[in-house]
């Protein structure tokens, strides 16, 4: 075999070998804690509708203490006028805790203080589906909040379906 022709053979072999190892690499395992980098804006942002059909059963395991702890520090900073630093807070919770149908209010309420209607009322829309209907009270502060980001947005028919759904809730709670 010709010198050229060897050589060839030999790239050939070794690119064959690149490929080969390639499709046998897996991605360096990250830390199980850690979110993906924009975990978060993904998590606010979501599809509800997607992740209605992805959600099994509501998360019933208890939230973390740390989780907790942001979610007071995040209240006491809405109050002081802070909502910067509250909406920070309550990322770092939602990464810790993002099955909490509370987390998911709070964060809810705070869009709607800060006048991001629509987001506000897909919030309170995903508090409700975690919380499965099994706290009523939770149930109420979420339509109390779809039905402010609804008559914020001008969707009167939505307003409607709100103030219903609040209604029937206030009917069962005693």
């Amino acid at each position: 075999m010709a010198k050229g022709g060897w050589r060839a053979v030999q790239g050939a072999g070794v690119f064959a070998l690149a490929l080969v190892l390639a499709a046998c690499a897996t991605p360096a395992p990250r830390d199980a804690g850690a979110p993906a980098p924009d975990a978060t804006e993904r998590a606010v942002d979501e599809d509800p509708a997607q992740e209605e059909r992805d959600a099994p059963e509501p998360e019933r395991d208890p939230t973390p203490g740390a989780a907790l702890q942001l979610a007071q520090q995040a209240e006491s900073a809405r109050q002081a006028g802070d909502t910067a630093r509250a909406e920070q807070r309550l990322e770092r919770a939602l990464r810790i805790a993002p099955r909490d149908a509370g987390l998911w209010h709070q964060m809810a309420a705070l869009r709607l203080e800060q006048g991001r209607h629509e987001q506000a009322e897909r919030l309170a829309e995903r508090s409700l589906r975690l919380a499965g209907g099994t706290d009523r009270e939770l149930g109420l502060k979420n339509w109390r909040v779809i039905l402010a980001a609804r008559e914020a947005l001008g969707d009167a028919a939505g307003a409607e379906d709100a103030r219903e759904a609040i209604r029937r809730l206030e009917a069962d709670v005693v």
